[in-house]
């Protein structure tokens, strides 16, 4: 019994330490890093930007892509 009783005291104590962030973060959370760090990457220059590799026409969705993921010739830059 004491056992049980000391298995859920650990569990919930657990439980409440890993939902802790979600219900009392700060308000500079980690979250709003990420997000300004995204809205920063897209806010790039466009001349960075392929559209479709010259050699094999495949479209290349990674703005910072150097190499084309379907025939491997690099990228203009």
């Amino acid at each position: 019994m004491i056992a049980l009783t000391i298995g859920t005291i650990l569990a919930v104590a657990a439980l409440a330490f890993v939902l802790y962030p979600m219900f009392f973060a700060a308000p500079d959370s980690i979250d709003e890093q990420i997000e300004s760090a995204v809205r920063a990457y897209r806010e790039q220059p466009q001349d960075q930007k392929h559209d479709r590799c010259a050699a094999c026409g495949t479209p290349v969705g990674a703005r910072d892509a150097r190499y084309c993921s379907n025939c491997g010739k690099r990228l203009p830059a």
